[in-house]
């Protein structure tokens, strides 16, 4: 059964409508996603999307994000998202809120028109982890790695990779506010 998802007003609240998955990306309806972002050593963690993926095939994207299912809590989904995608079994305390982000883009996958307007929550998993303990989702993740943010930043720049500018600039700064604190 296809997922369904909520949709979204112009000022980014719950309508009381919600429409599956293929619907919305049809037609971009605004919905909701939760975004989170891992770091290790001061590197940003990336996951390679699996070659068969609907959007961004074998593109590498952020280290782990989904979807918020209707009805469902964003922190609710980021915290399920890392369990599905990475096999990290967070609490939702290790889950900080970074911002929301609003983005639209409209690309081509697989001759079909793909119009992604979405909110994100952006999160910034607080937790210890270590690379070589990530199971991955094959269904979704053909790999992981750890990349700094300049190569993360350039990546961000080039209209056909999933990274989001803003975004990485976002987890910068507050990374650069941690160790400030240090």
């Amino acid at each position: 059964m296809e997922e369904l998802f909520d949709i979204l007003d112009e000022n980014g609240e719950i309508t009381g409508e919600t429409a599956p998955r293929s619907y919305v990306h049809k037609n971009g309806l605004y919905h909701r996603t939760a975004h989170i972002w891992l770091i290790k050593d001061g590197r940003v963690l990336l996951q390679r999307r699996s070659p068969h993926k609907d959007s961004f095939p074998g593109r590498l994207d952020i280290s782990s994000a989904g979807h918020i299912s209707a009805g469902e809590e964003p922190l609710n989904s980021a915290v399920r998202e890392l369990c599905e995608e990475l096999g990290i079994k967070a609490e939702p305390s290790e889950l900080e809120l970074l911002g929301k982000i609003s983005r639209h883009y409209v690309k081509e996958f697989y001759g079909e028109i793909f119009d992604d307007r979405e909110l994100a929550f952006v999160y910034l998993f607080t937790g210890d982890f270590e690379l070589a303990q990530i199971n991955v989702q094959q269904s979704e993740i053909s790999e992981v790695g750890l990349y700094t943010f300049d190569e993360c930043l350039r990546l961000a720049t080039d209209d056909d990779e999933p990274l989001n500018l803003r975004e990485i600039e976002l987890l910068r700064e507050k990374c650069a506010f941690l160790k400030n604190r240090e």
